[in-house]
């Protein structure tokens, strides 16, 4: 039986009394507060956020959720943005960030099977190709240097004491080419670079045998009449300046007049010299080069002068001083 309130008369419908306000926000659920009840204690409720950083909609973890910037997308309507209208914030949930999504690592990838081909030439067809094609590049600059200089290496006395043996020499090949273009010179062989003088230090095919290279000094061109007599080597009736001889000839040769295309050459150590003297004169066509720089032993490295040919009136083996 219900007792009357204060003020309340008999028979009236008892009022019941008002409900406590409810703290908690939509989306609560039930069993929550029906626990809490059921143990006695006064019910607890944690508002819930939803995507738009609300109460309500399904529950995150404390670490969610993080920040989007908006401005990489663009939004036609500004009242989509969220529910809660224009100038709400917007979030954003990595599922990569939860670890009830995590799975097991996976195996790493197996190696792919090799040819033997490929495991013995590891770079394939390309490399290949720009391999064959560095090494014709070098032999194209390999052939090229040698069309235009060669290095020798002296051997012997005979040219003592302008080169000793051991030494080594760069000798142009190119100073003496000549071009059959008998429109341009008149005459059939064109040099355009000149053609062996008097003191050039040339390097040729020995024309006895034309495996052997020699070096020695020209002393007389196409035209000219040599003769060595007394010491003293003559060009044309006049005495020659020799200054770079230790020792005058001691032998005596000619008057003889060198044919065209051939040249009379002497070694710079007259008496030890196997040269025109003994063996004649030189072709033309044995010539290789001439010898224009001595690169060992690096104390005597510079270029070789080429002594151009002096006449004098007197006698003997001249020296400057």
């Amino acid at each position: 039986m219900v007792e009357p309130t204060p003020g309340q008369a008999p028979g009236d419908q008892p009022v019941p009394a008002p409900a406590p306000p409810v703290t908690a926000t939509d989306g609560v659920a039930d069993g929550a507060r029906d626990g809490a009840a059921s143990n006695g204690a006064a019910p607890t409720f944690q508002p819930l956020l939803n995507v738009n950083g609300r109460a309500g909609g399904p529950a995150l973890p404390p670490e969610w959720p993080r920040p989007l910037d908006p401005s990489p997308f663009e939004i036609e309507d500004e009242a989509q943005t969220s529910e809660a209208g224009p100038g709400a914030d917007l979030w954003y949930v990595d599922p990569a960030d939860d670890p009830a999504n995590w799975g097991p690592p996976l195996p790493p990838p197996a190696p792919p099977s090799r040819s033997v081909w490929e495991v013995l030439w590891p770079w394939g067809v390309r490399g290949v190709v720009e391999t064959v094609e560095v090494l014709a590049l070098a032999l194209l600059m390999f052939l090229f240097v040698r069309s235009i200089g060669q290095n020798f290496v002296v051997d012997g006395g005979s040219m003592e004491p302008t080169f000793h043996n051991g030494e080594m020499l760069i000798v142009n090949k190119l100073v003496y080419r000549s071009l059959d273009l008998p429109w341009v010179s008149g005459s059939g062989a064109w040099h355009p670079f000149g053609q062996p003088e008097a003191g050039d230090v040339v390097v040729f095919r020995f024309p006895q045998d034309p495996r052997r290279d020699f070096i020695k000094r020209v002393i007389a061109v196409p035209g000219q009449t040599v003769e060595v007599r007394g010491g003293t080597v003559y060009i044309d009736g006049k005495a020659r300046s020799e200054p770079y001889l230790e020792r005058p000839p001691a032998y005596e040769y000619g008057p003889v007049t060198v044919p065209a295309g051939q040249y009379f050459v002497l070694g710079d150590n007259r008496n030890n010299s196997y040269d025109s003297h003994s063996w004649g004169m030189l072709g033309e066509s044995f010539m290789i080069g001439r010898a224009e720089v001595r690169y060992w032993p690096l104390e005597r490295a510079g270029r070789i002068e080429h002594e151009p040919p002096t006449a004098t009136p007197q006698a003997g083996v001249l020296r400057f001083p």
